[in-house]
């Protein structure tokens, strides 16, 4: 038998066990800031994976952010302790795992909250049923039903959106100091090999970019900068946009949304930068192959999605069609169109001049 919703209005301070990837923390902010317009007093702590919480910095609804690190046998304990310290009057788990609800439950904090899903339920206080069936469902929309049912408000309002901060931008424009002109950012990463579009690709794009941008800027984690190094030396010619590898250069979480917040359009692969672009409101050009789009579909952004496989029936889902879903069968050209398009102003006009 399902508790009644949990009354916002008496509590003081909310703690928040955040999601592990940086992608789908940024998909939880709809459902943080609903909290906050519900509950504007109320104390919002996020607790998680450094690399993934620190992209909320800056937001206004948020009180206070913490790394935490689960890993190991005794990671529950840590994370329980780290909750117990912050001294909030409840718990909300937007992380599924097990471990999550024993690292909640050890901190002792009541009401306990999240979905009864992984053997977890006896661990929480308030467990909550998780969306039923296989079928693709857009992350946003998840975190969002345990809110809405957890705390008896709406999420309304389901587009991802965030600031940067000063530091954020002072890191950019050092970064960019050189770069004059439109810049278009490739993400051409990922945490799977079979997410990657072609390197090969990534420099034919750049070089057909024409007036588009007058630099391309190269954006990946530490253990991409191998491929970012290939492609910018792949990519460089005397003519077209300059392709420069901003990984060399030194970047890093302390400038990311600042440079992607300074660009023209980011095409990225399914990873966590292109995520960041969406919810700053920069035009995005998001190739996918066999992982179905539909699991992060974001309602309301400025982007086109590009599929390996367009034509997939709608009652299939592209992670069961490995072969046929291939990201490599997405075309220079339908990305270079996708970007142009994606760049149209309302009026019909292009944020940049571009060319085809």
């Amino acid at each position: 038998m399902s508790k009644p919703p949990v009354n916002l209005s008496n509590l003081r301070r909310l703690a928040i066990l955040m999601p592990n990837w940086l992608g789908d923390a940024v998909m939880a902010e709809p459902s943080i800031r609903a909290i906050n317009l519900a509950a504007p007093s109320l104390e919002l702590s996020l607790f998680g994976k450094p690399s993934a919480v620190s992209m909320l910095e800056g937001h206004p609804a948020i009180s206070s952010i913490v790394g935490i690190n689960d890993k190991g046998i005794f990671g529950p304990v840590k994370s329980g302790r780290a909750l117990q310290a912050d001294d909030a009057d409840a718990v909300l788990l937007l992380r599924n795992s097990f471990r999550s609800g024993l690292g909640a439950a050890v901190s002792r904090i009541r009401p306990r909250i999240g979905f009864a899903r992984d053997a977890r339920q006896a661990l929480l206080t308030h467990p909550t049923t998780p969306p039923a069936g296989d079928r693709p469902f857009p992350t946003v929309d998840f975190y969002a039903t345990l809110v809405e049912s957890a705390f008896g408000i709406s999420v309304d309002d389901r587009l991802p959106r965030l600031v940067t901060t000063p530091s954020e931008q002072a890191a950019a424009t050092q970064l960019l100091a050189d770069i004059t002109g439109p810049i278009v950012a490739f993400v051409p990463g990922g945490s799977k090999l079979k997410k990657r579009w072609p390197l090969e690709r990534f420099v034919d794009l750049a070089h057909r970019l024409g007036s588009t941008a007058n630099a391309v800027v190269l954006l990946g984690g530490p253990d991409e900068r191998g491929l970012l190094s290939e492609l910018e030396a792949k990519a460089r010619r005397d003519e077209g946009p300059r392709v420069i590898d901003l990984a060399s250069r030194g970047l890093g979480l302390h400038s990311l949304r600042g440079v992607i917040e300074r660009c023209a359009a980011v095409i990225t692969n399914d990873t966590g930068p292109r995520h960041l672009a969406v919810a700053l409101g920069i035009p995005t050009v998001a190739l996918f192959g066999p992982t179905d789009h539909r699991w992060t579909t974001l309602r309301g952004a400025r982007e086109r999605i590009l599929l390996g496989e367009p034509f997939l029936p709608e009652e299939q889902i592209a992670d069961r069609h490995p072969k046929m879903c291939r990201v490599d069968r997405i075309p220079v050209g339908d990305v270079l169109r996708a970007v142009n398009a994606t760049l149209l102003k309302p009026d019909g006009s292009k944020s940049v001049s571009s060319t085809t």
